[in-house]
C-alpha cells in the first residue's frame, strides 16, 4: 500500500504534556510528537474548535469551507500506558454544498492498531466507513490533504529513518523558536509519496512548526507551516497554517478559532458512527 507522510496539521492542534530533555535522538523527538489531541487525556470534557479552510487553485479559482470540530480522548486505565488512549474527532461541515457532511476519525494510541474513518453524507442519509486506499485518498474539504493524511504522525517512524540534521531558530509570527531540524529518509522497501521529509520541531514543546516534503527526484513537492500560534490551557496551539502543494499548484490556509471546553462534557455516544445524523452543532455553540 502506498503511504503518504501523515499531515500533522490536525494532529498538532492540541499537544501532549511537555517534558524537558537533552541529547535527544530523532526517534525520541518523534515519540514526543504525540498523536491526535492528547492534551485532552487528563480532562474528560472534550474540546471544541472552529475551523475555516480556504483553498486557492490554478487560475485564481478558490473555495472555502467552515467546520465545527469536536474531540474527545478516552483513557482506559486497565490498559498499559502505551495503549490506553483512543482519540475521537468529528469535523462537521457548516453551510455550502457540503452542509451537514461529517468526517469522523478514531485514532488509537496503540501503534499496532489502525485509524478508522467514516464519512456521513446527509443527502444520502448514510454513513460510509473509509476502508480502502481509494476511499482514504479522497480530498478533504477541497484541499490537497486527503482523509488518510489526517491520521497522525506515527507513520513517520514506521516509514522513515530519521536523524537530527541541525539545530537553529525558526521565526513564527515574529517570534523566534529554537528548533531541531529532522531529516527523514524513506526506509528501504517502503512505498511512500515522499522520498525525504524535513521537520522543524520546537524544543519548547515538540510542536512541528514546519514541514517540507520532497519527491523521488529530490524536488520540493509540498510545504506546510504555522503562520500564527495561540494558547489553550497553557499549551501553544496553531491558529493559522499555510500549506502549499507544488505538484497540484494548490495553496490551502487553515484557520483555527475559539478552541474551548464544552459547557457540558462530550460523551462517547456523540462519536458513534451510527448516530452521526443526530448531531446538532448549534447545541454546542456553533
Amino acid at each position: 500500500m502506498k503511504r503518504r507522510a501523515s499531515v500533522w496539521v490536525v494532529a498538532s492542534l492540541l499537544l501532549a504534556a511537555v517534558w524537558t530533555a537533552t541529547a535527544m535522538t530523532a526517534d525520541e523527538i518523534l515519540d514526543e510528537m504525540d498523536n491526535l489531541f492528547s492534551v485532552d487525556a487528563e480532562d474528560e470534557r472534550g474540546v471544541l474548535a472552529g475551523m475555516t479552510i480556504h483553498n486557492e487553485y490554478t487560475g485564481g479559482v478558490t473555495s472555502e469551507y467552515t467546520l465545527a470540530m469536536f474531540e474527545l480522548t478516552v483513557v482506559d486505565a486497565t490498559q498499559p500506558g502505551e495503549t490506553d488512549e483512543v482519540s475521537h474527532v468529528i469535523m462537521y461541515f457548516l453551510g455550502g454544498d457540503e452542509d451537514g457532511s461529517i468526517f469522523l476519525m478514531e485514532t488509537p494510541q496503540d501503534e499496532s492498531a489502525d485509524d478508522r474513518m467514516w464519512l456521513y453524507l446527509p443527502a444520502l442519509g448514510l454513513t460510509k466507513e473509509l476502508v480502502s486506499d481509494e476511499d482514504q485518498s479522497g480530498s478533504f474539504a477541497g484541499s490537497s490533504i486527503s482523509y488518510g493524511d489526517l491520521g497522525g504522525t506515527r507513520e513517520f517512524q514506521d516509514d522513515y529513518d530519521g536523524t537530527i540534521l541541525r539545530e537553529e531558530q525558526l521565526e513564527v509570527d515574529g517570534e523566534p523558536n529554537d528548533v531541531w531540524v529532522l531529516e527523514l529518509i524513506a526506509s528501504p522497501g517502503v512505498d511512500t509519496d515522499y522520498s525525504k521529509v524535513l521537520l522543524w520541531v520546537a524544543k519548547e514543546d515538540y510542536l512541528a512548526l514546519r514541514m517540507e516534503a520532497y519527491n523521488e527526484l529530490g524536488s520540493l513537492d509540498m510545504t506546510m507551516g504555522f503562520r500564527r500560534l495561540g494558547w489553550f490551557e497553557d499549551e501553544r496551539i496553531p491558529e493559522v497554517i499555510l500549506s502549499q502543494d507544488f505538484g497540484e499548484n494548490t495553496t490551502t490556509t487553515i484557520t483555527l478559532s475559539n478552541t474551548r471546553r464544552p459547557d457540558v462534557p462530550l460523551t462517547l455516544d456523540l462519536f458513534d458512527p451510527s448516530r452521526l445524523s443526530e448531531l446538532d452543532p448549534a447545541a454546542y455553540g456553533f
